[in-house]
């Protein structure tokens, strides 16, 4: 079964494993932590006369009212890394006891393990991502890749260098809502990841995306639709891109990634560390606390740079990396 699940993720360049996830036990309590936030939010933001009203909205309605209210980084205090650019001592992020036990999921690290093998790191390259129906948003969150569209892109792309090389990245995504066409999945190019990394851009807010990717839009294309307990599992080439989000549901989601220990992570300055090994001493990082000391240590390490990570947009000297070049056997 392992070697039938790995040969067709090298062949596809993604899996939809079903069933991976408990709701009520895996899932339910991370949008718990996200609706705590949103009180914190109401406190902070709110006149005490209107919070007592907000109060009572549901999850949802909740959320899109404090979207309106041109919170600074809105979208940062539901993100489980801090951010990349503009770093502060009172920058937030989304670190909670819920988020690590996923992090540390037994069936994840099964799934991943058939993939990478049993020596497995946390890799730092993470976010998690509150889509809202693309007519509430505003035109310059339209394309940002954690409120809006996503831009066709391979995860390798946002590595450092040497993460680009010699990093076997497993990206695990996971649902925490039905999420359709309609509102917004993921879409891919099955076979296309063979062709290695492909040459990229940086659109306005710095976001990596593949040079002439108009191109993929008349390719086969498969959508990852999936439900809350399934997981999508991405190779560090696949090619892939979110389409936007027409319904009038919400859509979350959490990336989470993984990769060899002993290779780089792509992003020097945060931390990775091994979570499943056959030599119980490799596991250095036991419980929430310990994570999220690293986490803080990462922050205060980062401030006098202000960012946490930058990466060089793969760009190769001549264009023989261009996808232009390497799609004769994928038109329809």
């Amino acid at each position: 079964m392992s070697s039938k699940l790995k040969d067709k993720f090298n062949r596809q360049g993604f899996l939809i494993v079903r069933n991976v996830l408990d709701f009520n036990f895996d899932l339910k309590p991370v949008l718990n932590d996200i609706e705590f936030i949103m009180n914190r939010l109401v406190y902070k933001f709110v006149s005490k006369k209107k919070s007592d009203i907000i109060f009572k909205y549901d999850f949802w309605k909740k959320y899109t009212f404090l979207s309106k209210l041109n919170i600074k980084n809105f979208d940062q205090y539901f993100n489980i890394r801090p951010p990349k650019e503009n770093l502060k001592k009172d920058s937030d992020f989304f670190a909670t006891q819920s988020v690590w036990n996923l992090i540390r999921n037994k069936n994840i690290l099964d799934t991943i393990e058939k993939l990478i093998g049993s020596e497995i790191n946390s890799n730092p390259v993470q976010n998690s991502r509150i889509k809202q129906p693309e007519k509430f948003l505003k035109k310059k969150t339209l394309y940002d890749g954690l409120s809006g569209r996503t831009p066709w892109h391979q995860d390798a792309g946002v590595l450092s260098e040497k993460g680009q090389k010699h990093t076997d990245l497993i990206t695990c995504w996971v649902p925490f809502t039905k999420t359709t066409k309609k509102n917004g999945c993921m879409i891919t190019v099955p076979g296309l990841q063979k062709k290695g990394l492909f040459n990229h851009d940086a659109d306005p807010k710095g976001q990596a995306y593949i040079r002439n990717s108009e191109l993929l839009n008349k390719l086969k294309i498969v959508a990852l639709e999936a439900n809350p307990g399934d997981i999508v599992l991405l190779s560090k080439h696949t090619v892939h891109c979110s389409l936007p989000n027409t319904s009038n549901n919400f859509r979350i989601s959490m990336d989470l990634r993984y990769h060899k220990s002993g290779q780089p992570s792509g992003r020097d300055l945060l931390p990775n560390f091994c979570v499943r090994s056959k030599n119980k001493k490799n596991i250095t990082v036991n419980n929430y606390k310990e994570w999220l000391t690293l986490w803080e240590k990462a922050k205060v390490k980062c401030l006098p740079k202000k960012y946490t990570f930058k990466y060089k947009v793969p760009t190769f000297e001549d264009n023989k990396r261009d996808l232009k070049n390497h799609l004769s056997a994928f038109w329809n």
